[in-house]
């Protein structure tokens, strides 16, 4: 009777085996469990079909190799999964699988309760994890042990889609070590190391990443020890940035806190950046507050290229400090910053037109491509054709279009000022049209920016010169300055046009009278033509004390000018603004 009940048991031990198993699984909170044994033995089992958690966890193919004499105390050898398929939802604090939530048990002592499995080998797994925030997918391939609930040693390497700002992102993940343990509470603790990921559909690479994420209740922490970003690319658009940081998801709120740091080529100088902030993953949207040490650049040393190297030959060099804060939101993919840039004593030199002593709190509005608000001001030193230093002041606004418009744009020259009226620099379309308003501009410096020569004197004048650009050549149009009170002009007689030198004796008292000129009232008349040369009308009412006990003359003078210093002036100024632009739209990572 007992032989026959041994031969009937090793018959049916296939089947007895698939109910034990299912029982057990479903005793550990597995089931509903389903499987179809094909083969078992003292030392291994082999089965197929096997379902869990009423099929939310599903494998193709399951080989396990066991010591008999410590199965029984639930530890198994080796375990190897084919085709696995695993379906997760997240909702609250909860992981949900088969509808019901995920616990992991920890016996009394701590240490972790169930099975212990020396080597699992899983290859071809699909996981699909469906949040709030959008569906995760992975495939993937991995080696672990296990110890009850615990993982203590792990590796995992695989392909992910995970949802970012609206949209799937395809990042392949490859951690060499990972470690996943049970806390009495009921919490968990994953920890990795070296981990790197990397995108298909963006130019950046994440690796040596390292740290802890925690689960505790309706609580998750994380802690990132170490990362550095990379750009894979040659030349790379950026050096790479180390980031170090922490957050705390619980409920839909996220917060956080991260320092990124940039080394510049050449050891050289860093750049530093802090961040802290919400994130609420219910309505997508999220604030942090971001600040940026001062960076000092200088001649000879470090350089704004240093931190670009795809932008090196297009980059100029500048010397001062640089630094911002303020707040960057999001909701969804879009970013609204509130960021001051503040510069300190910048210098920059561009075709000719120095910059230097520049200064101002910029207002950023957007970074990709970059805006400001309207209404930013930078005050500064502009040394440009010919002209001695000057101060000046700008107001303006970039436009998220790559262009630059210039709200009003004054400059401080011996004593008086040059103001322009409104124009637009723009990429696209550089043709460009603005009025210059003189205000109390002495009358030698005027002389000098016309381009007359043998022409001197004193006094102030007031007026405007319209201005127009088309086709890179600047165009002084009709335009009139006047004296604004009385003065003196002394004029050479080789300036004049031969039909008043050349006049006879009838002129010889213009010409004594123009050699100190005591004038009630001068205009200047200005006219260009669409060739660049151009010409200035005197208009004189006056007298000279020496000449005829100072009887009054009226003239009218018309002298040669091609306006070439003016013309070269305003051109400098223009064309060095199109190059900071050209050279921040190039310069943007594609």
């Amino acid at each position: 009777m007992l032989a026959t009940a041994a031969v009937l048991f090793w018959v049916d031990r296939q089947e007895l085996g698939r109910l034990a198993a299912t029982r057990l699984l479903d005793q550990q909170g597995m089931g509903p469990a389903q499987l179809a044994v094909d083969r078992l033995g003292l030392f291994g089992l082999q089965a197929h079909g096997i379902s869990l958690y009423g099929g939310s966890v599903r494998a193709a193919g399951l080989t396990m190799a066991y010591d008999p004499f410590r199965l029984a105390a639930g530890v198994v050898n080796q375990v190897e999964l084919s085709g696995l398929h695993v379906a997760i939802a997240i909702a609250g604090k909860d992981i949900l699988i088969g509808g019901a939530p995920l616990r992991l048990a920890a016996s009394p002592s701590g240490t972790s309760a169930g099975w212990r499995i020396g080597a699992l080998k899983i290859t071809d797994a699909d996981v699909t994890i469906d949040s709030p925030d959008g569906r995760i997918e992975g495939n993937f391939s991995t080696e672990l042990a296990l110890s009850g609930s615990e993982i203590p040693n792990a590796s995992f390497a695989g392909d992910v889609s995970v949802p970012v700002a609206g949209a799937a992102r395809m990042l392949h993940v490859v951690a060499p070590k990972l470690a996943l343990s049970a806390a009495k509470d009921g919490g968990m603790r994953l920890d990795f190391h070296n981990v790197e990921v990397r995108s298909g559909d963006m130019p950046w690479t994440l690796d040596d990443v390292g740290g802890e994420i925690r689960w505790q209740g309706d609580r998750l922490s994380a802690i990132i020890a170490s990362s550095r970003v990379t750009d894979p690319r040659s030349p790379a658009w950026i050096v790479p940035v180390r980031v170090t940081g922490n957050a705390t998801a619980q409920g839909s709120q996220i917060d956080f806190a991260l320092h990124a740091t940039a080394e510049a080529r050449g050891a050289k100088g860093r750049i530093s950046l802090d961040a802290t902030g919400r994130h609420d993953t219910a309505s997508g949207s999220g604030q942090a507050a971001v600040t940026v040490a001062p960076v000092v650049f200088q001649t000879g040393g470090l350089q704004p290229r240093d931190f670009v190297p795809a932008s090196s030959a297009t980059l100029a060099t500048v010397a001062g400090s640089a630094a911002v804060s303020g707040s960057v939101a999001w909701r969804g993919a879009t970013l609204s910053p509130a960021l001051i840039l503040r510069l300190a004593d910048v210098a920059y030199e561009a075709k000719g037109a120095l910059l230097s002593k520049v200064h101002g709190n910029i207002r950023i509005t957007g970074l990709w491509p970059p805006a400001t608000a309207p209404g930013q001001v930078l005050n500064g030193t502009v040394t440009a054709g010919g002209m001695p230093p000057v101060d000046a002041t700008l107001n303006f606004q970039i436009l998220p279009t790559t262009a630059l418009r210039i709200e009003a744009l004054r400059m401080d020259v011996a004593g008086g000022q040059i103001s322009a009226s409104p124009f637009r620099i723009d990429l696209v379309r550089p043709d460009i049209q603005t009025e210059l308003a003189f205000h109390q501009i002495d009358l030698a410096q005027v002389f000098s920016l016309l381009g007359v020569a043998g022409l001197r004197g004193t006094g102030r004048l007031d007026g405007h010169i319209p201005l127009t650009m088309a086709g890179g050549r600047v165009l002084v149009r009709d335009g009139r300055l006047a004296a604004s009170g009385p003065g003196v002009l002394q004029i050479r007689s080789d300036v004049l046009p031969k039909q008043v030198t050349e006049a006879g004796e009838s002129m010889t008292l213009v010409l004594r009278a123009l050699e100190d000129f005591h004038y009630d009232a001068l205009v200047i008349d200005l006219a260009g033509s669409p060739m660049g040369e151009g010409a200035i009308t005197l208009r004189l009412g006056g007298h000279n004390p020496a000449v005829l006990d100072g009887r009054a003359f009226n003239l009218n003078i018309r002298l040669e000018s091609n306006f070439d210093r003016l013309v070269d002036l305003a051109l400098r100024a223009i064309t060095a603004a199109q190059e900071l632009l050209r050279r921040t739209a190039g310069n943007m990572p594609k």
